[in-house]
């Protein structure tokens, strides 16, 4: 039966009233404890939900009893790992059926029962991510947004990548299934800032993966950040021949340009680097390579370093080279 989704809407918003009235009296019942504390928790991950359930007995009320902290359920890690089944399944419950995102990154215990299970419970979601659950087929996922469809067709944006065995059927029929995107025209797909937001909560594409147009495999295509390809870009219509998955054509992680084999450069977490990117990064006092912005936080100070900023630092593959083994060295 298809329920029209304006009255979802509204009886959505009475929920959120009645979850926000009901947070102001436990927070009237404990005067420790600030207002503001019981309105974020609608906007953390369940990781973070868990946390702060153990600060007070108000918080672990509202936690528990509330159903506004529920709504937007993302699971990521340390808790991916942990995740099973019968946990999914409870979790999802306390939204009362009014679940509009489910956000699973890399829970790989996660099944196809499972998955259908909470979408046959759920039928007004909107949003599902899950990227890397390589516990689900596509098989099994295609149902689900079948059983999701027969019900409410509401589903605008999936994300699948890393999910094993996507075929060029799986991708049609899954995009059949979602809602058409908002906007006729796409934002340029950007790998460096994709790498840094996986869950993009404000895109416009209603699934992450397509067919690549250089190896015609189902896989996440890029589009390349760089001006002069850009300009090629909207000359042939998003055609540009640096336009393509990862397999086919590697990329600067920090800027999200297309990089030739001549430019490559490594950096020390083994990621790849432009020539552009490579010299404005700090290199190592030893080997002279860079970490990219995001493995920044393994650089280790260099020895008798006295807090200055331009003593520099050094990568832990030379720290483990060379300053660990003399230290041995001394010790023996």
């Amino acid at each position: 039966m298809e329920i029209n989704s304006d009255t979802e809407n509204d009886r959505e918003h009475e929920g959120t009233e009645k979850s926000i009235e009901k947070m102001s009296i436990n927070v009237s019942a404990s005067d420790s404890q600030h207002e503001a504390l019981f309105l974020v928790l609608a906007y953390l991950p369940v990781y973070q939900l868990v946390v702060m359930s153990e600060v007070c007995m108000a918080l672990r009320e509202a936690v528990s009893k509330d159903v506004l902290p529920w709504l937007n359920i993302v699971v990521q890690n340390p808790l991916s790992s942990r995740l099973s089944d019968d946990i999914l399944i409870k979790i999802t419950s306390k939204s009362d059926g009014r679940l509009a995102t489910l956000a699973l990154i890399k829970c790989v215990n996660i099944t196809d029962d499972a998955l259908q299970r909470v979408i046959q419970n759920n039928p007004f979601l909107h949003k599902l991510y899950l990227p890397g659950c390589t516990g689900l087929t596509p098989e099994g996922i295609t149902i689900a947004l079948e059983i999701l469809s027969q019900q409410n067709k509401t589903l605008n944006t999936l994300h699948i990548n890393g999910i094993y065995n996507i075929t060029k059927h799986h991708f049609k029929t899954l995009q059949s299934h979602l809602k058409p995107a908002l906007h006729d025209q796409k934002k340029p797909f950007l790998y460096h800032q994709y790498r840094n937001s996986p869950v993009n909560k404000e895109g416009d594409r209603n699934i992450d993966v397509e067919i690549c147009p250089r190896c015609d495999e189902v896989r996440l295509v890029y589009d390349c950040s760089r001006a002069t390809c850009d300009k090629q870009m909207r000359k042939v219509r998003f055609k540009a021949d640096c336009r393509g998955c990862l397999i086919c054509i590697a990329r600067c992680v920090e800027c999200g340009g297309c990089v030739e084999s001549e430019e490559m450069e490594q950096a020390v977490c083994s990621d790849v680097l432009c020539t552009d990117c490579w010299l404005l990064l700090p290199k190592c006092n030893f080997c002279n390579r860079p970490y990219c912005n995001q493995h920044s936080d393994l650089q280790s100070s260099p020895p008798g370093d006295q807090g200055s900023s331009t003593s520099g630092f050094v990568c832990q593959v030379c720290h483990a080279k060379f300053i660990t083994n003399v230290v041995d060295n001394d010790d023996e």
